[in-house]
């Protein structure tokens, strides 16, 4: 109406003022002759102009005035074409002026926000940003510098309730005919499951499933990350290697539920051990490892250790059972050792295996001694395996001897190595070594099989019926296959089973005494004998002796050397000869040296004995000698 009337009044003016202006001047060249009259149409056709002149800017500002209601009009209808777009979107949807004001959500918004049009229109669109980051983590979130043209990004936003969720958000700026912005669309998807999937798969990944501790991948990328810091600020990094000293004993005792509870309770104590900075990590079973970052002196290193080893020590109740455990740790420094994630790693295991032979529940400091120690070893492994493909080990046999008839009754196979270029080694320079590399699998069963094949063959060229007794190894004796392997021995040599004796150590007993019998009862389905080496030298067997299916017991030489000097040795002897008396078992005495010492047994009715006293080990050529001379003096 207004503009219609603005419009009529322009026109009309502008016609008056024109018809005005003619008259005027019209008139005024025809009465020139009278001054006042002519002054007056002089004056009339000023106004007529003047008037004239509003009128043309009345029908100018009646143009601008159509040009912005258009403008209104047009971008009102782009905002409803807007909204009639993404009203049935499958996203959820806002649209807000170049401020960031909302003028419009779909249903989308309103079913993944909670927030309803009335809560949002005409408010800024950061009311789903956060106003906290939860845990304390800082997260990706909404804000207002993500409001311009083509941005894209993961944001975790909140809902009306105040509960959180990821949306993968997509922001464009609509431009009107002018090419200015005139609005923003901000478009959603929630992501949350797929966050919260992402999340699980980098826990497994990056974290170990029972602990929640970083494992081994997470914690040598901080490795590499400290080694590299270290050098920046010109400090040292401690790297830690520990492992629970009786961990394997409570498992097997107490079973696997129990374990876990343990390596829960440890992991905790762990980390409050350490400073934030630090990290605890769990390799895998008992194995735990720490990174002690932005160091400045030792004493400090020095110090968390001693704090560790007390904390776990704390007592640890397990269900009905209080357990007391203790650990061992190996200490490298970088860049002090090394800068190299893989040497500070063999640097702390060797450490680590320092403070086991130290006696446990210490800790130690990676020395370059030890490096050399360990590539000694290194070097003797691989001579290991050469020496089994060239066939450079060999057996000897020391005679066991029954005190009652004074002839050999059986013979211990003792396994030697002939280095081509060192001559004879003795065992205890390299069993440990492949009992450590797993080589002592390989190297049990060539004894095993030699062992019973040369007994066999010295049975058929003496005509005696020799027993043979060979030691197992603790890995070997773990083996769920030993009966086959044992079974297979005696058929491919023909040797009679009754004329094999097993030995097994004291020590190999002490575990989970379930598991142990059953071992023992399938060895003896093989019609083989089993006997208890070093018996005395533990000190638990004893409980459990009655429950083993075993045959002979063999005296740890520790009791008989002393004999008679020693006697707290005779007394331990004598009693360990009629326990296993009572229990209707044999008794081997081993490392008898002189006429004393085997007349001590004799008294003490101990069934057979062996050492230098009676014969050192003997190869089988003069093993063969032996007998033979044995048999020309009974003749």
């Amino acid at each position: 109406m207004l503009k219609r009337l603005i419009k009529q009044f322009a026109v009309s003016g502008a016609l008056i003022s024109l018809s005005v202006a003619v008259v005027s001047l019209t008139g005024s060249g025809l009465i020139a002759g009278d001054n006042t009259i002519g002054f007056k149409l002089v004056a009339s056709a000023f106004i007529a102009v003047l008037f004239g002149v509003i009128c043309l800017v009345l029908i100018r500002l009646n143009l601008t005035l159509q040009q912005t209601i258009a403008q209104r009009e047009e971008s009102e209808l782009s905002l409803v074409k807007l909204s009639s777009a993404v009203t049935n979107s499958g996203a959820s949807i806002a649209i807000t002026d170049t401020k960031g004001i909302i003028e419009y959500i779909n249903d989308k918004f309103c079913e993944l926000t909670g927030y309803e049009q009335s809560d949002t229109i005409g408010r800024s669109i950061d009311l789903i940003g956060l106003t906290q980051f939860p845990n304390g983590e800082e997260v990706p979130t909404w804000d207002m510098n993500c409001l311009k043209d083509n941005w894209k990004g993961d944001l975790l936003s909140h809902k009306k309730d105040g509960s959180h969720f990821w949306c993968t958000t997509t922001i464009s700026a609509v431009y009107d005919k002018n090419n200015e912005i005139s609005n923003y669309i901000v478009s959603g998807i929630d992501i949350t499951e797929l966050k919260e999937a992402s999340s699980a798969m980098k826990q497994l990944a990056l974290f170990d499933v029972l602990t929640g501790l970083a494992n081994r991948r997470l914690f040598i990328d901080r490795m590499g990350q400290s080694i590299a810091a270290s050098q920046r600020r010109q400090n040292i990094a401690a790297l830690l290697f520990l492992d629970l000293d009786q961990f394997k004993r409570i498992n097997d005792t107490l079973g696997h539920d129990a374990g876990d509870e343990l390596l829960l309770i440890v992991a905790e104590r762990l980390k409050s051990c350490v400073r934030a900075q630090d990290t605890v990590a769990r390799l895998g079973g008992d194995e735990f490892t720490i990174l002690l970052n932005d160091i400045n002196d030792i004493q400090s290193i020095s110090h968390i250790a001693n704090q560790i080893l007390k904390e776990l020590k704390e007592p640890i109740m397990l269900g009905k059972h209080e357990v007391i455990i203790s650990t061992s740790i190996g200490i490298t420094l970088t860049p002090n050792d090394s800068q190299e994630v893989d040497s500070l790693m063999k640097n702390a295991d060797l450490a680590l295996y320092q403070a086991k032979e130290r006696g446990r529940d210490c800790y130690y400091f990676f020395t370059e001694e030890l490096n050399t120690k360990a590539l000694k070893l290194l070097h003797i492994e691989q001579e290991l395996r050469h020496a089994l493909q060239m066939d450079e080990f060999s057996l000897v046999y020391q005679p066991q001897v029954c005190l009652k008839t004074g002839s050999i009754s059986s013979i211990e196979a003792l396994i030697r190595w002939n280095h081509p270029e060192r001559g004879l080694v003795a065992p205890d320079e390299f069993i440990s070594i492949a009992e450590e590399t797993g080589l002592i699998v390989q190297i049990g069963e060539w004894v095993l099989k030699n062992a019973c094949m040369q007994t066999q063959m010295l049975q058929q060229l003496t005509g005696q019926s020799i027993k043979v007794a060979v030691n197992l190894s603790s890995r070997q004796f773990s083996d769920p296959n030993l009966e086959q392997v044992i079974a297979d021995v005696i058929e491919e040599t023909d040797l009679n089973p009754k004329y094999l004796e097993i030995e097994v150590t004291e020590s190999m007993l002490m575990n989970n005494i379930d598991k142990v019998i059953e071992q023992l009862n399938r060895i003896k389905s093989t019609g083989s004998t089993i006997t208890i080496d070093d018996f005395g030298s533990g000190y638990s067997s004893l409980s459990y002796l009655k429950r083993l299916p075993v045959d002979i017991l063999k005296v740890d030489r520790e009791f008989v050397r002393d004999i008679p000097e020693d006697l707290n040795d005779m007394e331990i002897t004598s009693a360990i000869i009629a326990i296993a008396h009572k229990l209707n078992l044999k008794v081997i005495a081993e490392g008898v040296e002189n006429i004393d010492q085997r007349d001590f047994l004799v008294i003490n009715k101990c069934d057979y004995a062996q050492g230098y006293y009676f014969s050192k080990p003997l190869t089988f050529e003069d093993l063969y000698r032996f007998f033979t001379a044995e048999q020309l003096k009974s003749a």
